[in-house]
């Protein structure tokens, strides 16, 4: 007989772990012969993974902690790249959200250790900027400080409500799980970036213990990594046409219909990182019915980043600039053109960034017998981002200055060049503008929840529960945006000697010959002593962005959970219906002409009886066949549920937002079968679908009754209009809805004892209507969905040696639609990201490593308008680990 055994994770650092046994023939004389194959390492952890999806009742994929520790991974979002169907966004060369199954990131709920969090922090302009919706951002954990991560992606009664495309669920260590009575891992990691050409370190500790009885354990675990990041590349903040050139080649108006880069210009962004991490964990099992789980969660994300541009302004300065020539294809780009008086634009912005997370939770479980059991959480959350520095130089060239670009050689590199005029020469700029803008995020989670089970028999359960989620989001922005002409003691643009330094960029960034890539650059903190920055008040609120929304959520279900045979086949699954009602109150500023902004709160209330059913049918051992429908919905981005907008008490007309917007809403089959046809193996294909009832958009409605729009009487003071007259609405509504469809095909396999192979595959497709009720449909995808996506990993392993190679790709994806500035959409290209480990266990305590991240230098890639206009080509070069773990 052979037996294949799985071993709990070492070290303090796994969760229950999987055994499986088969039985071979008896031998010659009768006799049973027993084998045991012990599996450790990369291995455990896949055959871990592949029992939790196995005994599942629903569709769930799992990774566990030897496999998050040993994939070259950064954060939380690059592990669970690799489970399929998920795709990540990245900024400065890191995961910062996902996707699941082509729904973006608002769509996504994450829980830590069993309660919903929200995490946000900052990112450059062309990454999103500051979170300030629903997206959970994965770069402020490290992933060394969890042990497992598992994507839920079909619903159930008993699961929290908010999620349309997957629960991800995230899991700290327990101590009561380790191997003996102390445990003590020590990792060290030297990073190497071959573009910055900084070495950053890397390190993470756990400890553990527990009493000799094992109904006491405690357990801590520390991660600190730093990191200098460089990125480079060029950008054009998007393409336009202008009709109002000062003089232009040819007859007049040749040039107007043609699409030019707005403000095209080559960057560097410096990127200045430090992440640390912290979990401690109290676990009581004073006897085999009761268990105490007391967990805290600390994480604090500080990033300085630098953005120094030299550009060319041509989005509202052409009436100012002469375009001497130019050459078009026949898309309507403007590939090379050749400008005179051109507008030329030297900036540096600084950010200071910080997010400190931290979370508490208490978790106890109750068996009062066999048959009935309880469980009940409780825990509190709260996710801080703040941005207070964020601090842009500007310096203008002081004479006349030519500009050219030139896209023939090269479609998202052009050849840029200043013909006479010397960007490396102070004497040829003036400081004129400095801008202060800090703003912050809160996130906070207050969760509370009970359930109960009860067994009829070992074929029927009943499990029923109650839950009470409190969340509170706010959200505030300032501005100072001024010239140095409106700055007392200043007067007016000043000379930079003594305010700049001499940047240089382009170092395998694959430019054409000839680009100018070596300018003058503002010194942000020379520059802002020199106007008094900090004594000037920054006091100009951002209205939209000053805002909260609030919600309680109270929930119940009921939910029946069998475990059966249907014609000797094993049936099993679940069936039940959550009951959620929503109180909402969202806060955010209304403008009218000659008066100050008012703060306006609205409060709401919604529900959703949300049904669900998993069944999984065992045709044989080796194969099963699981089909599950629900009900499931997302709550409204939070951007769209301010109040904040303009009322015109003179023309009758609104424009706002929608803090009335109901849920998205949808119907969700999934469907699949899975063959286990070998230890640690699984070929699968699963189909799912969502019909999305409705879908936000923006639409105005006429002659609304001002009693109707839900705005107080007092905005129409002063101004000529009545609450009793109508008004024309301009507002984000429920339009309609779409369809989301697609399939995911896995396949995994060790090949020998030592090497094996890891394959998914997910196609998406979709079709929403961005169209406002009443318009003609307008049909495209869903923006941040990748029509196809997959993952390839093959490995190696045995008692000394370790290697994994992986490639993960993610298709073009939508980011915007309609697009802006007359360009039809915006999306994100493909990427294709290639990752190795390499590991060398010299003995039982010592463990070396060398990881390799991006080693194809991926370059982010962002795309305007369906004939491919460049927005965005940022690279951030290849990472390096070279590390060693030693287990006391």
């Amino acid at each position: 007989m052979k037996m294949l055994k799985v071993k709990p994770l070492v070290a303090a650092i796994a969760l229950s772990t999987a055994a499986t046994t088969s039985y071979a023939q008896e031998d010659g004389e009768g006799m049973e012969m027993l084998e045991e194959v012990v599996v450790t390492g990369f291995r455990q952890s896949l055959a871990t993974s592949l029992n939790t999806k196995r005994e599942a009742a629903g569709a769930v994929d799992a990774i566990y902690a030897e496999d998050i520790a040993d994939f070259p991974d950064q954060n939380l979002a690059e592990s669970l790249q690799r489970i399929p169907g998920v795709a990540i966004t990245r900024d400065a060369g890191e995961g910062r959200q996902v996707s699941v199954r082509g729904l973006g990131p608002q769509f996504t709920r994450v829980q830590i250790n069993g309660m919903e969090a929200m995490s946000s922090t900052g990112a450059t302009d062309s990454s999103g900027g500051s979170n300030r919706s629903r997206s959970f951002d994965f770069n402020t954990f490290a992933s060394e400080l969890f042990t497992e991560l598992a994507v839920v992606k079909t619903s159930s009664a008993s699961l929290d409500e908010g999620s349309l495309g997957a629960t991800i669920q995230l899991k700290t260590a327990r101590p009561l799980d380790a191997n003996d009575n102390f445990n003590l891992t020590v990792n060290g990691q030297l990073g190497y970036n071959d573009l910055s050409e900084e070495s950053d370190p890397r390190v993470s500790a756990v400890v553990s213990g527990m009493n000799d009885s094992e109904t006491f354990g405690w357990l801590a675990s520390v991660s600190y990594t730093k990191r200098n990041a460089l990125e480079e590349g060029f950008s054009t903040v998007r393409w336009q046409t202008s009709s109002d050139w000062r003089s232009e080649p040819g007859n007049a108006g040749d040039a107007n219909d043609i699409f030019h880069p707005r403000i095209p210009r080559y960057g560097k962004l410096t990127h200045e990182q430090e992440r640390l991490g912290f979990t401690g964990t109290l676990q009581f099992r004073p006897t085999d019915s009761t268990e105490i789980v007391v967990d805290y969660l600390s994480s604090t994300f500080e990033a300085g980043r630098d953005e120094e541009f030299l550009e060319a302004l041509i989005r509202s300065e052409a009436d100012t600039t002469d375009l001497l020539s130019y050459t078009a294809d026949g898309n309507g780009t403007m590939v090379t053109g050749v400008l005179n008086d051109a507008n030329i634009r030297i900036e540096n912005r600084h950010d200071d960034l910080e997010t400190d997370f931290s979370q508490l939770t208490v978790d106890a479980t109750h068996e009062f017998s066999d048959s009935f059991r309880i469980h009940a959480l409780v825990g509190t959350s709260e996710s801080d981002f703040s941005n207070p520095v964020q601090t842009t130089v500007i310096f203008d060239n002081a004479v006349t200055a030519g500009y050219a670009w030139d896209f023939s050689s090269n479609s998202e590199l052009p050849q840029v060049s200043f013909g006479n005029f010397d960007v490396s020469n102070p004497d040829n700029f003036l400081y004129t503008n400095i801008r202060q803008r800090p703003n912050f995020t809160n996130n906070t989670f207050d969760n509370f929840s009970f359930d109960a089970e009860f067994d009829f028999n070992d074929a029927l359960s009943l499990a029923a529960g109650v839950s009470y989620k409190s969340y509170e989001f706010e959200t505030g922005a300032e501005r100072y945006d001024t010239s140095l002409s409106n700055i007392d003691g200043i007067g007016g643009p000043i000379g930079i000697d003594g305010l700049y330094n001499i940047t240089t960029m382009g170092s395998g960034l694959g430019a054409p010959s000839g680009t100018t890539l070596s300018w003058v650059s503002p010194d942000v903190s020379a520059a802002s002593d020199r106007v008094g920055l900090d004594s000037l008040e920054v006091t100009n609120p951002r209205l939209q962005d000053n805002r909260s929304v609030g919600e309680d959520d109270t929930a119940m279900f009921v939910q029946v959970n069998w475990d059966t045979e249907i014609a000797g086949m094993g049936f099993r699954g679940n069936a039940g219906v959550r009951y959620v009602e929503t109180d909402q109150t969202s806060s955010g500023f209304i403008s009218q002409p000659g008066e100050d902004p008012e703060l306006i709160t609205v409060d709401r209330t919604y529900d959703d009886t949300l049904p669900a059913i998993n069944t999984v049918l065992s045709v044989t051992e080796d194969m099963l066949v699981r089909a599950s429908w629900s009900k499931v919905m997302t709550r409204p981005s939070l951007g769209n549920l301010t109040p904040g907008g303009s009322v015109d008490g003179f023309n009758n007309t609104v424009s706002y937002q929608n803090p009335y917007l109901d849920p998205f809403r949808a119907d969700s089959i999934d469907l699949s079968w899975e063959w286990y046809f070998m230890d640690d193996a699984l070929l699968s294909i699963a189909y799912f679908q969502k019909d999305i009832e409705s879908f936000i958009t923006r639409r105005t409605d006429e002659g609304v009754p001002w009693s109707e729009i839900g705005l107080p009487d007092s905005l129409l003071t002063g101004t000529p209009a009545e609450p009793s007259e109508n008004f024309d609405v301009t507002r984000a509504v429920n339009g309609g809805g779409g369809d989301l469809n697609g399939f995911e095909i896995q396949y995994q396999q060790p090949i020998t004892d030592n090497f094996g192979v890891i394959l998914n595959y997910t196609k998406v497709d979709s079709e929403v209507n961005y169209a406002p009720d009443g318009e003609e449909p307008d049909y495209n995808q869903l923006t941040g969905m990748s029509p196809k996506s997959y993952n390839a990993t093959l490995y190696f392993e045995n008692e000394t040696f370790g290697a994994r190679i992986s490639y993960a790709f993610r298709d073009d994806y939508l980011t915007r639609y309609p697009g802006r500035n007359g360009n039809d959409l915006e999306y994100t290209a493909s990427t294709a990201n290639v990752d190795m480990s390499l590991s060398y266990t010299m003995n039982e305590h010592l463990k070396f490593t060398l990881e390799g991240i991006n080693l194809t230098d991926e370059f982010n890639h962002q795309v305007v308008d369906s004939s491919a206009r460049v927005s965005v080509y940022h690279h951030t070069g290849t990472q390096y680990y070279l590390g060693a773990q030693y287990k006391f």
